[in-house]
């Protein structure tokens, strides 16, 4: 597959761009230079996008990447986004000419979809007027052909960006990277998909051989049940590396973000507190007020109550005092009852006693008692006039506490005003705060964990599922024993083909293995630096469910472990498997690379440079800064390999990218 030419309209920041790609096999290299924010990474998703499509469906998303400066101008409304790619692959030893056209149009406030591929004269278009039956059958035939030339799960490992480099070297990456994805690539799958085959008319061949028609049906409807659940576990396996995929590519979105909820939770707690400051604040004040009112309006309760208090307290105790005197003196003395009752008693004893005394007249002595009783000084109150309720309100007055009102709410309206003075500054860190929360949509958390579950239940499922068809094959296995024992060379010859082909494709994928193996540890020697010449080899290793192991190990025997490499490393580590997934593979896709250098050192950009991008692949896209692929030593080095430049410029009068057909000011025939 080689990239011809690539046509942009109104997509992103640029209006309008018709670029050239074509590359010569002397010089396959095209290198496109601009500054960050001038558009490298918008170029290479337009070639991504025209490939692969664009998932626009309403309003907000034709919005979101339709060019700003068209938009000011004269709005959305009939205008359209196009992605028009010129490129040439092998078809059947032949190389044919593809030109393929999408475009997206909004139109009475929907998004209309146009495509149309081109394929030596043979056009197939499809989109949103298309019949059910049009669109499906030109839509299968477009994406064959593209899957053909590039599928798009290896698209991320031939177009991709070398900053994100160290996601796809994880292990579980690039474990299912080497296994499933370099399965396609190596052409491992079509031995696969033929020894399900002929597994599959083996059974339908042994069903005919039963004689009993019960077994035969119990057999057949085994079989069919294996299919159906070997059918499930692939969809279940998509369904894992899907989950697998998602994880990786917003692993560190995810991680971002859980930091990020953190920080603003730490901001909001923050915002809260002033908030609260505030709020106590105005509180406080409203108190205040409240409080200074009733002053006013109790000034005599609050006020002349105190000091009359203070005034007359020293006569009023005098008052208090004789009042406890006498009451307390007539505590002593007896009421009627009680004198007529005592009286009648010493009477009684007299007469009993002295009996020539005759009668006693009682009543007089009771009247004689009270009388004496009554004229008794102790028991004189001369302030009878004085209720208890009045001696009450008196004793109330004089000992209560009062202190002056005025003098606390000096005090408090001094603290405030010291308060008032933070306000400004309060509000003023509140804005701050706010200013300073991200904004950003935290669902994707919950989405990551519940992807992240989701693998594990997936596990789950796959790992029961594979049981069951053990299961299931042990129970098929004794219908061997039914099968009629005559000679019959067609049917033995089927039975070996299964494990045929199997083995067949083992002796293969070791061999693979072996390749990859001896090449990444030649291409590691050279490149990664920091182990230069001390890799002592690299292993694939599978193990029981058909996966591959990726592992590195250094001369002396210890393994050196992905996980430990720095992001240069990573970077470096992922770059030579692109090379010689490229070398071994079948298919022979363009090489596009945005942020060329990544994070590699010196020392690496100078191999990467002579003896990486040189030679590896028949076309190389380089997207790069000056400080990346420098204009004073890197590009003279490189540039022997060059078939074009340009370079991108940022218009923001235009809100658009313009192209110079340069590297920032070079010109390849200076060299």
């Amino acid at each position: 597959m080689k990239l011809k030419r690539i046509y942009i309209e109104n997509y992103k920041t640029y209006r309008n761009l018709d670029l050239n790609l074509e590359v010569t096999a002397d010089r396959p290299i095209i290198l496109i230079g601009g500054a960050n924010g001038c558009g490298k990474t918008t170029l290479f998703d337009a070639i991504y996008h025209a490939l692969y499509g664009l998932k626009i469906t309403n309003k907000r998303q034709f919005e979101e990447i339709f060019n700003s400066g068209v938009k000011n101008e004269c709005g959305i409304e009939g205008k359209s986004i196009k992605l028009e790619i010129t490129f040439s692959g092998v078809v059947l030893g032949q190389e044919t000419p593809y030109r393929l056209c999408r475009a997206y149009l909004f139109s009475g406030g929907r998004v209309l979809e146009s495509v149309e591929l081109n394929m030596n004269g043979n056009k197939y278009t499809y989109g949103s007027g298309s019949t059910a039956i049009q669109r499906s059958t030109n839509e299968a035939i477009v994406n064959k052909i593209i899957s053909a030339n590039l599928p798009a799960e290896l698209s991320n490992y031939f177009l991709f960006d070398a900053m994100k480099t160290s996601d796809l070297v994880k292990e579980e990456q690039i474990n299912k990277l080497i296994m499933k994805n370099i399965n396609s690539v190596m052409g491992f799958n079509k031995y696969t998909q033929l020894e399900n085959a002929a597994s599959t008319y083996l059974a339908e061949k042994k069903a005919e051989r039963l004689e009993n028609e019960n077994l035969r049906a119990e057999y057949t409807k085994l079989t069919k049940q294996k299919v159906e659940m070997e059918k499930e576990l692939a969809g279940l396996n998509d369904e894992y590396n899907e989950a697998l995929n998602y994880a990786n590519d917003h692993k560190q979105q995810y991680e971002q973000l859980k930091d990020g909820r953190n920080s603003d939770e730490v901001i909001r707690d923050k915002m809260r507190q002033i908030e609260e400051s505030i709020n106590g604040y105005h509180a406080k004040e409203k108190d205040y007020r409240q409080d200074a009112e009733a002053v006013s309006k109790e000034l005599e309760l609050k006020v002349f109550m105190p000091k009359l208090a203070n005034v007359i307290s020293t006569e009023v105790e005098l008052i208090l005092n004789e009042k406890e005197e006498v009451a307390s003196a007539r505590g002593n003395v007896l009421n009627d009852q009680q004198i007529e009752k005592i009286t009648q008693e010493v009477v009684r004893l007299i007469e009993e006693k002295y009996p020539q005394i005759g009668e006693v007249p009682i009543s007089e002595i009771v009247t004689e008692i009270k009388r004496a009783q009554d004229d008794s000084e102790e028991c004189n109150d001369k302030y009878g006039y004085l209720s208890d309720k009045d001696t009450a309100v008196l004793k109330n007055l004089v000992q209560q506490s009062y202190s002056n009102p005025y003098l606390a709410l000096g005090e408090r309206r001094e603290n405030l005003n010291l308060e008032l003075e933070e306000m400004p500054k309060k509000m003023e860190q509140l804005e701050e705060y706010k200013r300073a929360l991200s904004g950003s949509d935290y669902s994707i958390i919950e989405l990551y964990e519940a992807n992240d579950r989701k693998i594990g239940e997936l596990k789950t499922k796959m790992a029961d599922k594979k049981t069951a068809i053990k299961e299931l094959e042990k129970k098929i296995s004794t219908y061997d024993y039914d099968m009629p024992q005559v000679p019959d060379p067609q049917y033995d010859m089927l039975c070996k083909l299964p494990n045929f082909f199997k083995a067949l494709s083992r002796k293969l994928l070791q061999a693979k293995k072996a390749n990859i193996e001896r090449m990444m540890k030649e291409q590691l020697n050279i490149n990664l630096v920091i182990y230069a010449g001390y890799i002592g080899r690299v292993e694939l290793s599978a193990n029981d469910s058909d996966e591959i192991s990726f592992k590195m190990f250094h001369k002396n025997g210890n393994e050196i472990y992905l996980s430990q490499l720095n992001a240069g490393a990573k970077q470096t580590v992922m770059q030579v498997l692109l090379k010689v997934l490229y070398e071994l593979g079948d298919y022979d896709p363009p090489v596009m690379i945005d942020t060329v250098m990544g994070v590699l050192d010196k020392e690496s950009r100078e191999v990467i440079i002579n003896r990486y991008f040189p030679d590896l692949a028949h076309q190389t896209i380089l997207l790069s800064t000056d400080t990346e692929i420098t204009t004073e030593t890197d590009f003279k080095k490189i540039v022997a390999y060059v078939a074009r430049t340009y370079t991108l410029h940022r218009d923001q009068e235009q809100q658009c990218t313009t192209v110079s057909e340069d590297y920032f000011g070079l010109q390849i025939y200076d060299f």
